[in-house]
């Protein structure tokens, strides 16, 4: 079976892995020291895009350097299988061919390499140089690597954003923000009872809906999703925020990730057309919300690289969308600045 998120089937039903590389920055092998830790992320992957956003907030982009892959998934060992997922490519290199053969994609400045010395040249090599094979699991992104020992950290985007926003973790090099706490001790029931919703009915929601194989596990994953957003429009009419009138929390980047991509990709790609949200009349205090977010953290505008995000839906699944063919609108962006 080729090896995609298309693979993670369960009676009609997505169901998604969990991550397995599960160690701590603050443990004895990995203490926190500034350049030591390398982020690899995919500006397309809203797991990946919220640990972006925390970077980008605290201002670790000297502490923290990154690495980004391309946007559409590629054959890793076209002479040896079929996995297909993340590949980093060279700017000024020429365009990626899609499978069909019909259509390109570009390969633009936000495409940022690895170090050469590590010799990667997709992200399954990361997982397969730390012992692991196509049999093993997905390779996904965000992943946090240890530069001096060689060795992946951590590849659980919640675990890592925690990371990276804890003052006594990485985020004692924060160079912006200093005064955000994105998890505050007194908000963290709060948080978790959130976090806890919005990802399986929404984050995880709008995958439910466009991976499902079967009409019922569709009807049933669109009908969560729905509620699930209902349920955020209903919370954002009484509070400023998820948890809190004041500040943002990891609820709202955690969130805020799917909600930028679903009007773009969702409706259209995971045909969540049910519940549009820029633009309609169902959520305005979404919409609201959405707006404010940006309007008062320029830096998550900056994570923001649409391109990426629609080339990458539209053209990594060829049993959705056989030909690569990215459709020219909605500019969600740009409705919300």
């Amino acid at each position: 079976m080729e090896k995609t998120a298309l693979a993670e089937m369960k009676d009609g039903r997505f169901a998604r892995t969990d991550s397995i590389h599960r160690n701590s920055i603050g443990d004895p092998h990995f203490p926190p020291e500034h350049g030591r830790y390398l982020l690899v992320a995919a500006y397309a992957c809203p797991w990946a895009h919220r640990c972006l956003i925390v970077r980008a907030l605290y201002g670790l982009e000297q502490a923290i350097p990154l690495a980004t892959t391309h946007s559409s998934w590629q054959l890793t060992r076209p002479n040896t299988d079929t996995h297909s997922g993340w590949i980093f490519a060279e700017p000024g290199t020429g365009p990626i061919v899609h499978p069909s053969g019909k259509n390109s994609i570009e390969i633009d400045e936000d495409c940022l390499t690895p170090p050469k010395s590590l010799g990667w040249k997709s992200v399954r090599d990361i997982y397969e140089m730390n012992g692991s094979t196509t049999t093993d699991l997905k390779f996904t992104v965000p992943i946090l690597y240890d530069l001096k020992t060689n060795v992946i950290v951590n590849n659980e985007s919640s675990e890592i954003l925690r990371m990276l926003a804890d003052p006594q973790l990485l985020g004692q090099f924060a160079t912006k923000h200093q005064a955000l706490h994105l998890y505050p001790v007194h908000l963290k029931t709060k948080i978790d009872g959130v976090n806890d919703f919005i990802y399986t009915q929404i984050n995880d929601g709008v995958y439910k809906c466009g991976f499902s194989n079967t009409q019922n596990a569709y009807n049933i994953a669109a009908t969560d999703l729905q509620a699930g957003l209902q349920r955020v429009e209903v919370i954002l009419g009484k509070s400023r925020y998820l948890c809190t009138n004041d500040t943002i929390t990891e609820a709202d980047i955690r969130l805020f990730v799917t909600l930028i991509r679903h009007d773009e990709v969702y409706c259209v790609y995971f045909k969540t057309n049910h519940v549009p949200i820029v633009g309609a009349t169902l959520f305005p205090n979404i919409v609201r919300y959405m707006q404010e977010i940006l309007q008062f953290y320029p830096e998550i505008v900056h994570t923001i690289k649409m391109k990426h995000i629609k080339n990458h839906y539209y053209t990594s699944h060829p049993l959705l969308n056989p030909f690569g063919i990215v459709p020219k609108g909605p500019n969600v962006l740009q409705s919300l600045l």
